[in-house]
């Protein structure tokens, strides 16, 4: 994809389907020599006297055959996207249309361009950076609310000035200690060991900040894991149906139903979740039924948010249902997760508003699944915790490869403290404040290969 560079692309930036209006992009050195010569306008005796940002009404045409009217905008280098001269074309929406335009400039020196390389050559010109390239996909991708927030907040260079900051550290730690090794022969001594030791705790301290944020900012990014728990037979399907508000699940009357997990995501409140119906947990002797429950228990450890459900007509007092949650729990982790406990069934018993009462203050939620009554309750507490605003200022890493770098660098700044408190040479304290400074650039591109930008833009859409 790095390979020649040089060259003019052109590529459709809006969806191959018929439309209103379609565009056009082309990119190069050649751009205003080959749309000029295709492209006439009253207007403008030639395309290359064109200003930059602005918007010229014309034709565009085959020899002296009109395609089609269009309006060409023009952005000069260095001032736009690519870095480079850019016309983009907006013609009437046929398909024919597109791809007449496109093949007419083919024919006069451009070439098609390959996905994401509009993209990749803003990178290159140093228009963006890397983790910037990838914001914009993500932003194209977005579903919800959740998703196209964070998108913006990389987009924006928050998150870009969090990782400079953290690099010039590194960058001056580094300096320092080759300054020492430098002069190692005049035992010079650069870098006052307890200053080096309050900086390295620093900059881990916001290290393992963000990469602690990447649960989150994925559970976001993918959609919030929600399973929906319980005894057999206590509700779970019928409540999934009403969350969802369609039948996904099958109800029925006989314990045991449920066997294998179902799973159906919606939007709330900007924020994908995904609902996960389980298999009743008890004890069972049916193979087909067991193997349910243990992918049961996979979906619950998977998950941020646990539903636990539990029939109130069957256990009547506070006491009877700590018991029968307690016995439910026993094998289950719940760190890190939210616990929404809910009590069904409440049309099959009359409850006084002691009871009731009761019962909420010991954090429970009354509903009916089958008659949609508390519904509403479980859907305020379970987004309580994962409102679009609560990071709308914050950074958040949601981008696995981001992660992984973060962590690697976290470790070898880990391992330069251990090597400063041990007193060992400032040559291999170096090396991992090195290491660290190599990966953080390779989530800015600072550092990068042929293979990694590959990968990246190899993603986008043929015309991003």
């Amino acid at each position: 994809m790095l390979e020649n560079q040089d060259q003019t692309i052109v590529a459709p930036a809006t969806a191959r389907q018929s439309s209103a209006l379609g565009i056009i992009r082309v990119s190069g050195k050649e751009t205003l020599n080959i749309v000029g010569k295709v492209f006439h306008s009253k207007s403008l005796k030639s395309l290359k006297n064109a200003k930059g940002y602005h918007a010229y009404y014309g034709e565009i045409k085959d020899n002296n055959k009109t395609i089609d009217e269009v309006v060409c905008t023009v952005f000069l280098a260095p001032k736009s996207f690519t870095g480079e001269n850019i016309v983009e074309i907006s013609h009437h929406g046929s398909v024919y249309i597109q791809e007449k335009i496109i093949q007419l400039l083919i024919s006069q020196g451009a070439r098609l361009a390959n996905k994401g390389e509009f993209s990749l050559r803003a990178f290159l010109n140093g228009k963006i950076n890397l983790s910037q390239a990838e914001a914009i996909a993500e932003l194209i991708a977005s579903k919800n609310e959740a998703n196209l927030q964070l998108a913006i907040n990389q987009l924006r260079g928050g998150y870009n000035e969090a990782l400079r900051q953290l690099r010039a550290n590194f960058l001056h730690i580094a300096s320092l200690l080759e300054l020492e090794i430098d002069f190692s022969e005049e035992h010079e001594i650069f870098v006052d060991r307890d200053e080096l030791n309050k900086l390295l705790d620093e900059t881990i301290l916001s290290l393992q900040e963000l990469s602690n944020s990447f649960q989150q900012g994925n559970a976001f990014k993918n959609g919030i894991p929600v399973a929906i728990i319980g005894e057999a037979n206590s509700g779970k399907s019928t409540l999934m149906n009403a969350l969802v508000k369609h039948e996904r699940s099958i109800v029925s009357d006989i314990k045991g139903t449920t066997r294998d997990t179902v799973e159906e995501s919606i939007i709330l409140k900007g924020v994908e979740y995904r609902f996960i119906d389980t298999a009743g947990l008890r004890k069972s002797q049916d193979e087909i039924e067991k193997q349910g429950i243990q992918r049961s228990y996979r979906a619950i450890e998977n998950s941020k948010v646990v539903i636990l459900v539990q029939d109130v007509s069957e256990n009547k007092t506070i006491a009877s249902l700590l018991k029968a949650e307690q016995k439910l729990l026993k094998d289950i982790s719940l760190t890190d997760k939210q616990i929404v406990r809910v009590l069904n069934k409440t049309d099959k018993l009359s409850l006084s508003p002691k009871a009731t009462a009761d019962f909420e203050d010991k954090g429970y939620i009354l509903i009916s699944a089958l008659k949609k009554e508390g519904i509403k309750a479980i859907i305020d507490a379970m987004t309580a915790n994962y409102d679009t605003q609560t990071f709308a200022d914050k950074i958040i890493v949601s981008n696995q490869r981001h992660y992984q770098a973060l962590s690697k660098a976290l470790q070898e700044c880990l391992l330069a403290r251990q090597a400063n408190a041990m007193g060992l040479s400032s040559d291999l304290i170096a090396e991992n404040i090195r290491l660290s400074t190599n990966y953080l650039g390779e989530i800015t591109g600072e550092i990068s290969n042929n293979e990694i930008l590959d990968s990246i833009f190899s993603n986008f859409c043929i015309g991003k």
